[in-house]
């Protein structure tokens, strides 16, 4: 990130933040990524509660920023939300401001590398992050489990984005009595770049949530 480009975040976020004009959109948690520390002290604590998809937050030990969790069921199967997650060119369509996505390496079934950047409104500066999937499923239990963390010595440092160093995320997914599947996933990162703390944990849910309702939509309509 340029000096020119830090400048400007930080004026952004010190004239206006305090006053209400920033928007949702131009803040953190447009990954679908980070994971719970389960030496984590305070409780969690209920963010968002709409449309049946549930978020908290806490904080954590070592860090100003909050991690996540979300919990929510749709109709689907086990398969059918596999390939949406390993499908890394279609994030765009459901995955929160998602300008690109790209894999950089096949490494085995369910296991890969991809690269993503994060569209940010002006004056933030985009970010980019290269993840490290890892997907497993058991069909006969009706069981899928995913993590993923950031890599950082994959891909240089691209001009003009900031890369997302540290970012964690995992996914835990079973089967109803009802036949639905019941999602758990938690997150935890950093952006980097300018954005204060407390800007990122005061809309923390955004991401998450809109890409909930997408990803449900798609497995509903199959």
């Amino acid at each position: 990130m340029s000096s020119k480009s830090l400048g400007r975040e930080l004026n952004f976020y010190a004239v206006f933040g305090r006053i209400g004009i920033i928007k949702p959109a131009a803040l953190f948690m447009v990954l679908l990524c980070g994971a719970w520390d389960v030496q984590a002290q305070d409780k969690w604590e209920l963010m968002k509660n709409s449309d049946g998809i549930r978020i908290y937050t806490r904080m954590v030990a070592g860090s100003e920023i909050k991690e996540l969790k979300a919990d929510f069921e749709a109709k689907g199967s086990i398969s059918q939300l596999a390939a949406l997650l390993l499908d890394v060119p279609g994030q765009k369509d459901w995955v929160y401001s998602t300008k690109i996505s790209t894999v950089v390496k096949i490494i085995g079934e369910g296991e890969l590398i991809y690269y993503s950047e994060k569209s940010m409104p002006w004056p933030v500066t985009n970010r980019d992050m290269v993840m490290h999937v890892k997907l497993v499923q058991d069909p006969v239990k009706r069981i899928l489990t995913m993590n993923a963390w950031a890599e950082n010595n994959v891909i240089p440092v691209k001009k003009g984005l900031v890369r997302v160093q540290s970012s964690q995320v995992a996914w835990r997914v079973t089967t109803t009595e009802h036949n639905l599947l019941k999602i758990e996933y938690y997150a935890k990162a950093d952006p980097g770049g300018a954005v204060p703390a407390w800007v990122t944990n005061m809309f923390l849910a955004k991401g998450p949530y809109e890409t909930f309702l997408k990803l449900r939509n798609k497995l509903q309509d199959g």
